[in-house]
């Protein structure tokens, strides 16, 4: 009955560190090999029934994580990871993380921690998919055209796509496209009506800007035009260019 219920374990943590390794792998935007990446959850799940039958403290036991990742990342990433150790050790943490808080909330909902990974598993994947899909607008669409509505004013300007643009509005949780106040309270809310204070962090700091909800936004976009659901605010460190969150641009 020991003997069943170790394998049971190893074969979980197999599939487990497996799906794990794929997800740092598209994370990495990197092709993935499916023995090598069976190799490293094999790995994974062998040197961690060895630890298992060692009488190690925890904090020993925690010591051997990273270099575990990274010994995974590098059998199933290939020489890339092996080169930089640091940068796979990290991914592989990041989708662990993701995977366990998933499967964790699943299982405290079905009770059953065969079903919380079966729909852990199709959840979790699909995030790793809509990530990705993000990214590829990012890096296909540098700049976009876009209409501004607001309080019977119009404009129309070019932004660039920025994917580290993740401010959202507070209030309403939509992601914001941020103008450079110089030309955009002008051009806009001159009277200074319906704008609030956000506050954003950026590289030189903590720095608050004025935002609004536009009445309506579309994009020209690959020749399409597409209204978003999207908040702006002015920021006055800002020069000349408009920044429009990549988040938008997902599923157009």
């Amino acid at each position: 009955m020991t003997a069943m219920k170790e394998l049971e374990t190893f074969l979980l943590d197999t599939l487990a560190d497996l799906l794990m390794l794929v997800l740092a792998l598209r994370f990495a935007g990197r092709r993935i090999h499916p023995p090598r990446a069976l190799l490293g959850a094999l790995l994974g799940a062998g040197i961690a029934a060895a630890v298992r039958g060692l009488a190690l403290t925890r904090m020993q036991t925690a010591g051997l994580w990273l270099p575990t990742a990274a010994l995974m990342m590098a059998v199933a990433g290939g020489r890339s990871f092996c080169q930089r150790p640091v940068r796979g050790t990290l991914l592989l943490l990041a989708a662990a993380g993701l995977l366990g808080g998933v499967v964790q909330a699943l299982y405290g909902a079905t009770g059953s921690l065969g079903a919380a990974y079966t729909l852990g598993t199709g959840a979790v994947c699909a995030m790793a998919a809509s990530t990705l899909r993000t990214r590829r607008s990012a890096k296909d669409v540098r700049s976009v055209r876009v209409s501004c509505r607001f309080r019977g004013r119009q404009i129309a300007f070019d932004a660039m796509v920025d994917s580290g643009n993740c401010l959202r509005d507070y209030l309403t949780h939509r992601p914001v496209i941020v103008l450079p106040e110089a030309w955009g309270r002008k051009r806009l809310c001159p009277e200074g009506e319906g704008l609030r204070p956000i506050f954003a962090s950026t590289a030189g700091g903590r720095q608050m800007m004025w935002c609004f909800l536009p009445e309506e936004t579309v994009v020209r976009v690959s020749g399409k035009r597409v209204a978003v659901e999207a908040a702006a605010a002015l920021a006055p460190g800002l020069a000349d260019t408009a920044l429009f969150p990549a988040a938008l641009l997902e599923g157009i």
